[in-house]
């Protein structure tokens, strides 16, 4: 990420020139610069090209006016303003949070200006970037060699051989240097929830507003067991959506577990829909528990959120009204829900605690969310005992994750953060309405 936008020129010599000087300095110093024609073009450069770090532009023809603009796209990209000794500052003590630098139009001041905006740069990229992420990073920059697994040596081993460069080649150097041992201290452990591995997971946390969040490096199936497995002990009864995924039959099969299946709909045209409110109520469980052999009272129960057709429950009032202690949102296909108001009180981290209750979702980020494949997150919210989780955790989880593959969920939860991820949501979610309107108006 290296572009920068200067707005410009203003046909006055005075300030012309001094950016001409800061334009060859910021090109010794790696930077592409580019010139759009208004601030419109701007704005929407901005918009549709995330590799932009930065805008220098004239205080007295734009001033803050443009900032706030700037802020509601990326509220940490840094923007340079130009003044001269005429020039009025009337910024308030909130603005200036805003990554805002002021530099004067001075003749041969360029080589200064240019080195701080570097120096700006490289903090803005500190910034947006996750805590394990920026640790791999820096692990693989530094050029570290360890004497362990994996085998391949941050790829060394592919290049002892003709097919090996061709992998090599592909995939690229710093992918196979990032793919390195549970045994790299400064990395941190997934197993044991250390170092930028758990700074990681509290980042995450604080993104999808649980009160704690669990990194799964083999798909949703792998996380729906761990839940269950903690959950849930063996013979004792749980609720189950009777159109669950798979991995919750596994797990039944697993762990000798007493099913009772919440049944939903299903119209005329085979479209399924969500399981009805009065499967929720305790006098239609109380029933279902007489009906069904070697059945207790529920400790558990698993609800698909949205269903396979694509319908969304309201959340809280499930947790509200399903009376057990401990409720499981299966939402693979929905790692969103918490980053868009129109999915308001649909998403199972929404709202506040629930008294006397646990709370768990479970998310397939590596599906709607940029993550690797089989990334997923497991999130929770109430009172549980950690060290008997992270047990079931262990159980199911490999001794040698990949961390490429845990470095992407990451970033793909911090690609949710801020105003930049309110726009690609809010994006996604207009073109879905577009689309939709559409098909029905042709229909």
């Amino acid at each position: 990420m290296n572009t920068i936008a200067i707005m410009g020129p203003h046909g006055v010599f005075y300030k012309d020139e001094p950016i001409k000087e800061l334009h060859r300095a910021l090109e010794l110093q790696g930077f592409q610069l580019i010139y759009p024609t208004n601030s419109t073009d701007l704005l929407k450069l901005i918009e549709h090209n995330p590799r932009i770090c930065g805008v220098v532009f004239d205080w007295d023809e734009y001033s803050l006016d443009l900032c706030s603009e700037i802020n509601l796209l990326n509220e940490n990209l840094p923007l340079y303003a130009f003044i001269n000794t005429h020039s009025s500052l009337n910024v308030s003590v909130n603005e200036m949070r805003m990554a805002l630098w002021f530099f004067e139009y001075a003749l041969s001041a360029a080589d200064d200006i240019a080195l701080r905006i570097r120096q700006y740069t490289d903090e803005y990229l500190d910034t947006i970037t996750p805590p394990l992420t920026k640790a791999l990073f820096t692990y693989v920059k530094e050029g570290k060699y360890t004497f362990c697994t994996p085998g391949h040596m941050a790829g060394t081993a592919y290049q002892k051989s003709p097919v090996g460069c061709l992998f090599y080649d592909f995939f690229g150097g710093n992918t196979l240097k990032a793919d390195v041992s549970i045994s790299v201290t400064e990395l941190g452990s997934l197993l044991d929830h250390t170092g930028p591995h758990l700074e990681a997971e509290e980042y995450i946390a604080r993104t999808f507003g649980a009160e704690q969040s669990y990194m799964v490096t083999n798909g949703t199936s792998t996380s729906n067991k761990i839940v269950g497995m903690y959950a849930a002990p063996s013979g004792s009864t749980i609720l189950v959506d009777r159109n669950c995924h798979k991995s919750l039959t596994h797990l039944l099969m697993m762990t000798n577990l007493v099913p009772i299946w919440l049944k939903p709909t299903r119209n005329a045209l085979g479209i399924l829909g969500g399981i009805p409110q009065r499967e929720f109520t305790r006098e239609n469980i109380e029933k279902k528990v007489s009906e069904t052999l070697n059945a207790q009272w529920p400790v558990h129960a698993v609800i698909t959120n949205s269903t396979y057709d694509g319908l969304l429950y309201n959340t809280d009032f499930i947790k509200k009204t399903l009376d057990v202690p401990s409720i499981h949102f299966d939402s693979a296909w929905v790692p969103y829900t918490n980053f868009h108001p129109i999915y308001q009180g649909k998403s199972g981290m929404s709202g506040e605690r629930v008294p006397g209750k646990i709370i768990y979702e479970t998310q397939s980020t590596h599906k709607l969310l940029a993550a690797f494949s089989q990334a997923s997150l497991i999130h929770i919210k109430g009172d549980y005992d950690e060290e008997t989780f992270n047990e079931a955790y262990m159980m199911h989880t490999t001794t040698s994750p990949s961390y490429p593959l845990v470095a992407s969920i990451e970033t793909a939860a911090a690609m949710l953060r801020g105003n930049t991820g309110k726009r690609l949501i809010n994006r996604s979610v207009e073109r879905a309405l577009h689309f939709s309107s559409r098909s029905t108006a042709s229909a």
